[in-house]
């Protein structure tokens, strides 16, 4: 597979990524809120909710048609089945006592007889969904494109600066025993194209090295994107958390619960891990494709030394001449 092809098809890859990250939000799943959790803040509020046995509670279990609790409990002698009911609404058994109350949040129903405890119907009322990667706002679209353009850069980078279409150890291995381009040496690679133009245009000790300088210009390509993301993605990420939490502090209702006053600033500072989590793996990338770039500098300007040298020692060197009519 050529260079090219390969590039094509990195670039389809993770334009499908992009395509789905950008769309994940659009068809996320309505948030909703768990029974676990539900009985978690239960005892966080120093509340004992104690499963009982349905058998007693027939009344409390099927006041709704069509659906069974997803257990009943006795939190302070409040015995009250609870429903986990999404995506309709239900209805209830005309049969049922009107004795009941229901108390409900999003998906989840209480039913008990009688009225619950103030601090048990506050902890169900007061418990907010789970936030999703959609309540990270604009901010999540930089952030994906900022990941999708570094794995981007990094894997193509690699490939295209292998030693294979850089510097092969052929051409290393030829300088090194003295012997200069023949026929076996193509434009298939950096050293090769540099040794091409000093056989067979003879160009001048500045026009070769300028050429030289082109091609390794040429492995630092994209190389700027990524500084892009190392500085950019922490920043995005930071401005999402400030403006995360303006409007935490800005819908804090009176009165709300630590819970959730805690999963607002965690959801907010959310986006600066992500932009670090992005940034410091790209940090990394980049020094080692910098240091490989390095590399391949110092190869391609030994190359133009020594071609320099046999031009200049020569004026036409035999060797070069030989070699390049062979």
């Amino acid at each position: 597979m050529s260079s090219m092809s390969l590039v094509r098809v990195l670039f389809s890859v993770t334009s499908f990524h992009s395509l789905l990250l950008l769309t994940s939000c659009q068809f996320y799943e309505e948030n909703k809120l768990s029974p676990k959790r539900f009985l978690e803040r239960i005892e966080e509020e120093g509340l004992a909710a104690s499963p009982v046995s349905s058998d007693p509670h027939q009344e409390l279990i099927s006041v709704f048609q069509s659906h069974n609790p997803v257990g009943v409990y006795e939190v302070s002698g409040f015995v009250f089945a609870l429903f986990d009911i999404s995506n309709e609404k239900p209805f209830r058994n005309d049969d049922s006592n009107d004795s009941l109350s229901i108390t409900q949040n999003t998906n989840l129903f209480m039913v008990g007889m009688g009225e619950p405890p103030i601090l048990l119907a506050s902890t169900l009322t007061s418990l907010q969904p789970r936030m999703g990667i959609k309540d990270l706002g604009l901010f999540v679209y930089p952030l994906g494109l900022c990941m999708i353009l570094s794995l981007f850069v990094v894997a193509e980078r690699t490939f295209s600066l292998r030693r294979g279409v850089t510097f092969p150890r052929r051409v290393e291995k030829a300088l090194r025993i003295g012997e200069f381009p023949s026929k076996k040496w193509k434009k298939g690679s950096s050293a090769e194209r540099i040794a091409w133009v000093a056989t067979r245009e003879n160009p001048s000790p500045e026009s070769l090295r300028s050429y030289c300088a082109l091609e390794i210009s040429a492995l630092e390509q994209g190389m700027f994107l990524l500084e892009v993301v190392i500085a950019g993605a922490p920043l995005v990420g930071l401005l999402g958390t400030v403006t995360g939490l303006v409007q935490v502090f800005s819908a804090m209702p009176a009165g709300s619960g630590q819970g959730i006053f805690s999963e607002g600033i965690a959801m907010a500072l959310l986006t600066t891990i992500i932009g670090l989590a992005i940034a410091i793996p790209t940090l990394f990338m980049h020094s080692y494709l910098m240091r490989i770039i390095e590399k391949r500098a110092v190869s391609l300007n030994w190359l133009t030394t020594r071609l320099l040298d046999a031009t200049g020692k020569n004026s036409r060197s035999s060797v070069l001449q030989v070699n390049a009519n062979d």
